[in-house]
Parts: structure tokens; C-alpha cells; sequence
């Protein structure tokens, strides 16, 4: 198993990043009864979450993205914590729906002193992107001027997503949440991406995004692991987000 002291060696990190990750892994371990995580082990917390989450370091459209970061479906904080305390120029969005894990990612960016720059929202995806969005034509509001771009509704440079759902799904629900430019990173295994690949795809068509690329990640523990990059170029269509949960029940390419 591939210990934190390694992981630091690997990706070159100091020892207040890398005492923060020790408080992290020790703090996900102490909420096992809440069911955030599935792992048991501090060697499992650090091999399988961690060193994952760190080997997204290597896509080099993460290195050239701006600076405004959503974790889309956080749970436990992977890999949007690791990303942040690696990457000190990253301003972090943790967002999940579920409460539990909710007070559980605000107790961990406490324990990382990630507080100035990391923030939690506990909402659906859907809910999160309609923030900011414009009335449509003739619809309430119409006549008067044009909402800002507030909330999350195209906000973020990149979007990051770990073990959350089909790649048609995720690309749905992460289109209106990326600025026009941005980049949507969705951590898969190999397998995985192979299959869900062409309705991801589809998917990417109808919501302005390009056609995604799978990239290996060398450094990652987990010689599965992939990560599918796609990259926004287009504003999102004025009709997405769907009804909550249509993503997953009726994806595009289905």
C-alpha cells in the first residue's frame, strides 16, 4: 500500500500540505459510523482515495485551468480536498446534496485549513446550476433586465468528478455549471470509460461540450484509473438543467 510520506515524495508536496492530508485521512476515518466512505484502513484511505485523487495533478488541463474548482457530487471529499491542499491557487466548490456528508466536508475543510478558499454547498447539481440562470423568452420575468450570472450556472473553470455516475449523466449535470472554456474531469476506471465512452459523447453533443478524451494517470495507486476530459465550448443550452434526477433516469444516449 502506498503511504501519505510517498505520496507527498511523489507529487512534491510540503509538510503543512502534507500534515493536512494526515488530518484529513484521520478525520475520514473517524466518521466511518456515517457512512461517508466505504474504506476501513488508513492504508486503504490513503492508497484507493488519496493517491487517486492526486494523480489528476498529471492531466495537463487541470495545470493550465483557471482557478474557480467544483468537486460535482463531493461524498467524502474525493478528490476535491486532495486537489485543494496540493494546489494552493485552486478556490474549491464542494457540492453534495446529502447532508451527512454535507457536515462531514465542512469538518474537513476545517481540519485541512482550507476555510479561506474551499466552501461547501449542499444542494442538488440541478438546484446549483439554476442559480443565475436568465428567464427564458416570455416567461416570468421577461421585459425586465437580464440576471447575472450568479450562483452556479456557468461559474467554474473546471469540474471534477469521482465514482458518481454514468459519463452521460455527469457530463449533463456538469455543463451549466462550467464556464464556456472550462474543462469537466471525470475520474474512471478504465473499463468504465470504455463503456460509457460513446453516450458520454452524446451526451457532451447536446450540452456544448467537445467529444471527451481519456487520459491515463500514471502516478495513480490504482492501475485502473483513467480520467476522461471533456472541455466546454459552447454556452450551455438555455433549457439545461433537467428536472432533478432526469439525468440519471433518462441520459441523453439512452
Amino acid at each position: 500500500m502506498t503511504t501519505l510520506r510517498a505520496l507527498a515524495n511523489t507529487f512534491g508536496l510540503d509538510r503543512a500540505q502534507t500534515a493536512a492530508l494526515d488530518c484529513y485521512v484521520d478525520l475520514l476515518l473517524g466518521w466511518r459510523e456515517s457512512n461517508v466512505t466505504a474504506v476501513r484502513t488508513r492504508d486503504e484511505a490513503v492508497h484507493r482515495l488519496v493517491g487517486d485523487a492526486l494523480a489528476l495533478l498529471d492531466v495537463p488541463a487541470l495545470e493550465q485551468a483557471g482557478a474557480r474548482w467544483l468537486d460535482l457530487g463531493a461524498g467524502a471529499g474525493i478528490p476535491g480536498i486532495p486537489l485543494a491542499v496540493a494546489v494552493p491557487r485552486a478556490r474549491v466548490t464542494l457540492l453534495d446534496s446529502a447532508g451527512k456528508k454535507c457536515a462531514f466536508l465542512r469538518a474537513a475543510v476545517e481540519a485541512t485549513g482550507l476555510g479561506e478558499r474551499a466552501d461547501v454547498v449542499c444542494m442538488r447539481s440541478e438546484a446549483f446550476a439554476a442559480q443565475g440562470q436568465r428567464p427564458a423568452r416570455g416567461g416570468a420575468g421577461a421585459g425586465r433586465a437580464q440576471q447575472g450570472r450568479s450562483g452556479g450556472r456557468e461559474a467554474f473553470d473546471v469540474v471534477v468528478t469521482r465514482a458518481v455516475a454514468s459519463l452521460a449523466t455527469v457530463v449533463e449535470l456538469a455543463a451549466p455549471l462550467l464556464a464556456v472554456g472550462g474543462t469537466l474531469l471525470a475520474v474512471k476506471s478504465a473499463t468504465g470509460a470504455a463503456t460509457e465512452g460513446p453516450s458520454g459523447d452524446v451526451a457532451a453533443g447536446r450540452c456544448g461540450l467537445s467529444p471527451g478524451v481519456v487520459t491515463r494517470l500514471p502516478r495513480s495507486p490504482l492501475d485502473a484509473s483513467v480520467c476522461a476530459v471533456f472541455t466546454k465550448r459552447a454556452p450551455a443550452p438555455d433549457w439545461l438543467p433537467r428536472r432533478p434526477g432526469l439525468a440519471a433516469k433518462r441520459p441523453f444516449a439512452s
